[in-house]
């Protein structure tokens, strides 16, 4: 179905025939009017004479001030018109000054209530922010502990969902911690999927460019199925135990006083 080409008008507007009926209307007129057969049954009585007075004039460059019938009540308006032949008139409502400011201050009200909504869109954001941030530290904890030794104990599947948490979060915090070795702790790790995988390739990639070395610890036995390429193509060092590599951060520690 065809749009009518008055229908997105921001104003009252209507098309008439040369007998006042009305053809097409805006969907701001709708709103105000109804659907209304003929133009003049909108006015109020002492509008009528003036209306068809006026507009059976050629065209006119000055509106006419009509005075118009809603369900709200009575509307004032000025109401520009052009012959478009002499089959079809075209008109168009500027609501008068009362109505014009009425609206306006309603604009303003709306305008207000949506920066409220924005102001508290923006809060929860905040606190939405700040709770990811706290998953992100539960998911994947960093832990200095010394020797420039930085433990990740992972928790729970090394799935596509925990990766998109944790990624943001890890190589940050492990260069804020000025990390020389990196332990990643598989202990506590459930199932490791091929996103998985390929987060730790990354990870460990982007530790060798900082010059970081990284550690695998607790692996399993279904961990170590899809794990033993990347220690073929990486050179990557796997631990049997953190035990074994929390003693050597100890001896560092031991070594260097710090």
């Amino acid at each position: 179905m065809t749009r009518s080409p008055l229908a997105e008008w921001p104003l009252p507007a209507f098309q008439l025939n040369n007998s006042f009926a009305v053809v097409d209307q805006s969907l701001e007129a709708e709103q105000l009017f109804g659907k209304p057969k003929t133009f003049f049954e909108l006015l109020d009585e002492g509008s009528r004479p003036k209306a068809e007075r006026w507009l059976k004039q050629s065209d006119s460059k000055k509106p006419v001030e009509l005075n118009f019938i809603t369900a709200a009540g009575f509307f004032l308006a000025d109401v520009h018109y052009r012959w478009d032949s002499d089959f079809l008139l075209n008109l168009v409502l500027v609501p008068k000054d009362e109505q014009m400011a009425a609206s306006m201050a309603q604009l303003v009200r709306l305008r207000g209530r949506l920066k409220e909504t924005d102001y508290e869109l923006l809060k929860e954001k905040e606190r939405a922010d700040a709770l990811l941030e706290k998953v992100r530290e539960l998911s994947a904890p960093c832990i200095a502990i010394g020797g420039g030794y930085v433990l990740i104990p992972l928790f729970g599947n090394l799935n596509d969902k925990k990766v998109k948490a944790i990624r943001p979060y890890i190589v940050t915090r492990i260069y804020e911690y000025a990390a020389e070795t990196v332990v990643i702790d598989l202990t506590a790790m459930g199932t490791v999927t091929q996103e998985g995988v390929r987060y730790l390739e990354s990870l460990v990639q982007t530790l060798g460019v900082m010059g970081i070395d990284a550690v695998i610890t607790g692996v399993k036995p279904e961990h170590a199925r899809k794990l033993h390429l990347l220690r073929r193509e990486m050179n990557l060092r796997f631990e049997a135990s953190l035990e074994s590599v929390l003693s050597t951060a100890t001896e560092k520690i031991d070594e260097t006083g710090s």
